[in-house]
This record gives C-alpha cells, structure tokens and sequence, in this order.
C-alpha cells in the first residue's frame, strides 16, 4: 500500500485536529505517514495512533522552528523521494499553502488548494468566489499535492501503529533566509483557532441583514427627504402667486429664494 504524507500541524506538545482530520482522509487512499517537524513527537503518538496514523516521520531539528516553511519543504521533497507517496496532504492554512506551493516548485508536481473534499479516484471539490461556486479539480501533473481546508472532515479513530522513524537531511543555506526572532503565545482565555472549533458559524448571513436594514434606512431617508423637497416647492409656489408678490415684495415661505425686486 503506497504512502500518504501527511505535514502534522502542532503547537510543540499536542497534534492540532486539522492533523487528525488529514489522517483520517489520508487511509482511504493508503497508509498514512505523518511528517512531524520538531519536538513534541512522542508525546503526540497515541493521538496519531488512535487515529490510524502508519508511520511518523520525525524531523527534530532546530532549524525547523528557527526558520519559516522552506526547511520543511526541502524534508517534504527529500521524504517524497525516498518514498515514492501517492499524494501529499497539508491543511489549507497560510503556512500549509506555503509549504505546498514551495514542494510543487521543487518536484513539478501539481498542488490543489482550498479542497473541501476528495472522492475515490482523488478528484478534488473546491471551493472559489468566497464559497459561490464548487468546482471538480484534479492534479495532471506528477503526484497530488492537497492543502484540504480545516473542518471539512470529521475525524474518525482507527487502530494504528504510529511507529516513529528518525529522518534527518540537510538543510540549504537558501532555506535559512528568514529566521523567526519571536513567537506569540495564545493567552488560554482568548479566542479559540478556527482549526480547532468543532462548529464554525459563519456571519454572513446576519452581515447582509444589517446591510439590507441600512439600505431601506437610506432608502426611506431618501423618501422623506423628497417629500420635504416637494412641500417646500409647493409652498414657495403659492407665496409668489399671493397678492404681497404682485406688488414686488419678496416671498418669505421657508425655503424659498428671495424674489429679485426691480427698482426701474
């Protein structure tokens, strides 16, 4: 059973669910390898275990948390080598397309992004124009490379071995141009990763009643402003026709110009 690779997203110590939800995708296809980068692997096992995770392959290095996605791009493409894997999973977050966009560069292989779902012969549905349209996709080119986005897929836990396998290349000087000089720690109290969130609700619909409510504002405004116009215009139309105009005395209905007086 050929190999699907699949990029573990983690905080250091705990696999994010969007791993979980490319583990489970990836045993329709074949086995699943994880790629972990980092620390954090063995405590991270069981959870990829439970979730039918074959094989962990572990990357833990320091120039994997000390330089932004190129490194793993380069263990990506040497693993892809070596392994010869049917496709490549990633989550479809910003460091995820960044990572897929860069293996499709080094191998020549076509990457997919946005996937919301994938059937048996590996034709990708997407999703485009904000969600307006859904589209059927599906890579020509060498081995499938898919950023799924997170909370498409329910994971679902099946017996597996998680056995980890030590990797280690070597990593270019071209991918240790940007260096990461400080991280952001979540407060526990904030707010939750949209990844990790069981249910997302979406604004949208709440965002166009607000839109539809401001627009009859205007709209009604706009009425009440065009009567006041007309009675205005009525008003002045009758203070030039009563006998004060006749003798050349300027209107004074409000809102009316003054009536020019000639004096000879």
């Amino acid at each position: 059973m050929a190999e699907i690779l699949v990029l573990a997203e983690h905080d250091g110590e705990a696999v994010k669910k969007v791993t979980l939800e490319l583990v489970t995708l990836a045993r329709r296809f074949g086995a699943p390898a994880v790629v972990w980068t980092g620390p954090g692997a063995e405590s991270a096992q069981a959870r990829l275990a439970e979730h039918g995770a074959a094989k962990v392959y572990v990357a833990a290095g320091p120039e994997y948390d000390e330089y932004v996605v190129a490194p793993k791009a380069e263990l990506l493409a040497e693993l892809a080598k070596q392994s010869s894997p049917a496709a490549v999973l990633l989550a479809n977050t910003a460091e995820g397309r960044e990572v897929g966009g860069r293996l499709a560069v080094k191998t020549g292989w076509g990457i997919l992004t946005d996937v919301v779902g994938l059937d048996d012969d590996m034709n990708a549905e997407q999703v485009i124009f904000g969600g307006a349209i859904n589209v059927t996709s599906r890579v020509r080119s060498g081995t499938p490379i898919i950023a799924v986005r997170p909370n498409t897929i329910s994971p679902e836990a099946a017996p597996g071995e998680a056995a980890i396998e030590p990797v280690s290349i070597t990593v270019s000087d071209a991918a240790k141009q940007a260096r990461i000089t400080e991280r952001v720690v979540q407060q526990r109290d904030a707010r939750p990763e949209l990844t990790e969130a069981s249910i997302v609700v979406s604004g949208g619909r709440g965002v166009a009643q607000r839109s539809g409510r401001r627009a009859r504002a205007r709209t009604q405004a706009g009425t009440r402003t065009s009567s006041r116009s007309a009675s205005l215009a009525r008003r002045c139309r009758r203070s030039s026709t009563s006998p004060s105009a006749s003798r050349g005395r300027s209107s004074t209905g409000p809102g009316c110009r003054p009536r020019r007086r000639s004096w000879w």
